[in-house]
């Protein structure tokens, strides 16, 4: 009864911390929404959005979307960057370590360069996040494996390149492209529409539900390849598919929202603090909190300050010295 109770308790607090920081989100802005109006303005806005009504205006073509991207892109960070370091037993990988971010950075540079569109930017970006997790995987497996170290390598050259070839991009490109460039990479939500929200959700929703339903081969593999293998496991091919499910689901939201760091380091290392490494917790508890943690930078990024901040400034300003008291709290759980 009492382990009945306790995952009840788990379950609600699971939903309760990201619905209370999206409800934060939605109100807190320049133009502040009363809380004890978001039911009813949600409610009418079904029936039809009123252009003579601000503030469904604001709740429904600025807040929510932006708000809905803030929770994709938190639960995926959370989710995947638990799962890989898992996987790989190194508590300081996130998925950009694949290359995933410097091959976004280097297809939505291309295309703000050129001045090809929204959809453009959206599609060149994913299409090289999936190019670099490609090549990261390729070169991982010259040694014939795909070994933790040798996947951490093979990020770390592929990352060097698309790196050289976004500075490249940015040397060429013409002044007012680069700005835009820029503020791609320094990720920002407040552009973020409803097409950006329809294009990442699908892909997102496959990823994670995908690691979710193999979080328990995810265990084993956190075990060591040994262990693995005595289970009968196949570690090289389940491993690749764990990579292949937060490669998608990360390229989706990356391309929307452009480059936003630390919530993929500080979900996991929080979350095994709580409630150990558990695999039917750890993920899911990751995934909640990496939403609730970027709803959170987001809000604090358009409202500290007379200009909107970037929410991937105020993530690393917030998620550096947090992740550093983490993981000075988590080292011996990793045995260093």
């Amino acid at each position: 009864m009492a382990s009945r109770s306790s995952s009840v308790s788990f379950l609600l607090t699971l939903i309760a911390a990201p619905l209370l920081a999206l409800v934060l989100h939605i109100c807190i802005g320049k133009y502040p929404l009363n809380p004890t109006l978001i039911p009813s303005l949600f409610v009418k806005g079904l029936c039809g959005i009123s252009e003579h009504n601000p503030e469904q205006l604001v709740l429904f073509n600025i807040r929510l979307p932006r708000a809905i991207m803030a929770v994709l892109f938190g639960a995926t960070m959370g989710v995947t960057g638990a799962s890989l370091q898992s996987i790989l037993k190194n508590p300081l990988l996130s998925p950009y370590t694949l290359g995933i971010s410097s091959g976004a950075a280097v297809g939505a540079a291309l295309s703000l360069a050129f001045n090809l569109g929204v959809f453009s930017t959206e599609a060149s970006a994913f299409t090289f996040a999936l190019l670099a997790t490609f090549l990261t995987l390729t070169i991982s497996r010259f040694r014939g494996g795909l070994s933790p170290v040798t996947i951490v390598l093979a990020g770390i050259i592929v990352t060097a390149l698309f790196q050289g070839v976004l500075t490249l991009i940015q040397i060429i490109a013409q002044p007012e492209n680069v700005s835009a460039i820029v503020g791609w990479i320094a990720g920002r939500l407040n552009a973020v529409t409803w097409n950006h929200v329809l294009l990442s959700a699908p892909l997102a929703f496959v990823g994670m539900l995908g690691i979710l339903l193999v979080r328990w081969r995810i265990f084993v593999l956190s075990m060591g390849d040994e262990e693995a293998r005595a289970l009968g496991m196949d570690v090289v091919k389940e491993r690749l598919v764990v990579i292949v499910l937060a490669s998608l689901a990360v390229s989706s939201v990356v391309t929307a929202a452009g480059v936003i760091g630390w919530v993929c380091l500080i979900a996991p290392h929080l979350t095994r603090l709580m409630i150990g490494s558990d695999p039917k917790k750890l993920l899911p508890a990751s995934l909640s909190l990496g939403a609730t943690f970027l709803l959170i930078a987001d809000a604090l990024a358009k409202s500290v300050w007379v200009y909107e901040i970037p929410v991937g400034v105020v993530a690393t300003l917030v998620g550096a010295p947090l992740f550093l008291y983490l993981l000075r709290r988590s080292m011996h759980a990793y045995g260093v």
